[in-house]
């Protein structure tokens, strides 16, 4: 902010006020498109920070669909089974119902305790009476576990928490993927959001001051990399290729936003456009 301010002449004071707009905005923007998704394999992580204020550490907890790079999920908070019941709610929500993803994540067992609590029912087996809390079939659920020591990884562990090993693999390489069990894409995500907010730059004294400004700086960024920024790795190749002007080579392949990738934007918006979407 002090930079922006030299360069800029504008007060540190209207700096944060319009973050803060930008970042209620993004919000509203997203709880206007995501609801009734149909998102075919999910990712979980979760990632560490620093508050300035009291020098507390708090947890980025992060969800990433595979095909259409969607985030649905960007919550801030402890690690915690509270925190990890939260966000699985908040993608329940957000799912639609009835719908079962293919959930991979790393070894941390909240994810296990909240997912199984989520999409689970109760039932009454025959000739019993009391009810018993049954796991359908068609959720399917694994962990990749990183073992480390001495700050290098020494193995890799695949485990297979919920449904058949087989599924997966077959709906794995339904969507283009290579069938194994891996968390490759959320953990790029994780390292463009540390490129993309400052706040979560590693070794840096440009810390967020408080937990409200890191919140509304993480909404914003989703936003911007939902709808702004395109992504490499959507673009399609076009049937014919587009000539362009003068001796620039004919453009092959179009490139897409994940919010175009999902449906729910024709165009990239620019941050005018963001900014200015008609919400109630």
């Amino acid at each position: 902010m002090s930079a922006l301010e030299r360069v800029f002449g504008i007060r540190e004071g209207t700096l944060r006020t319009w973050l803060t707009r930008a970042g209620l905005q993004a919000g509203k923007v997203h709880r206007h498109f995501f609801h009734h998704l149909i998102l075919h394999h999910l990712q979980l992580d979760e990632l560490w920070a620093q508050v300035r204020q009291g020098s507390r550490v708090v947890w980025v907890w992060t969800v990433v669909e595979a095909s259409s790079k969607l985030v649905p999920v960007l919550k801030l908070g402890p690690r915690t089974m509270d925190l990890a019941y939260a966000v699985v709610h908040d993608l329940c929500q957000m799912l639609q119902p009835g719908y079962f993803p293919i959930f991979t994540s790393d070894g941390l067992k909240l994810y296990f305790y909240a997912l199984t609590a989520h999409f689970g029912c109760w039932q009454l087996p025959e000739g019993t009476r009391k009810p018993v809390w049954e796991i359908p079939s068609a959720f399917l659920y694994a962990q990749l576990k990183k073992i480390h020591r001495r700050r290098r990884l020494v193995r890799v562990e695949r485990r297979m928490l919920c449904g058949e090993l087989e599924y997966l693999k077959d709906g794995l390489q339904a969507l283009g993927l290579s069938g194994k069990i891996n968390t490759a894409f959320i953990e790029r995500l994780n390292l463009t959001l540390r490129q993309g907010v400052s706040f979560l730059a590693r070794r840096t004294w440009a810390m967020a001051q408080s937990t409200p400004e890191l919140e509304v700086s993480l909404e914003w960024w989703r936003a911007y990399y939902h709808y702004v920024r395109y992504h490499e790795s959507l673009r399609v190749k076009l049937s014919q290729p587009l000539a362009r002007k003068g001796k620039q080579t004919p453009r092959r392949y179009r490139r897409r936003t994940p919010a175009m990738a999902a449906g729910f934007t024709p165009h990239r918006w620019t941050v005018f456009e963001l900014l200015s979407f008609p919400l109630p």
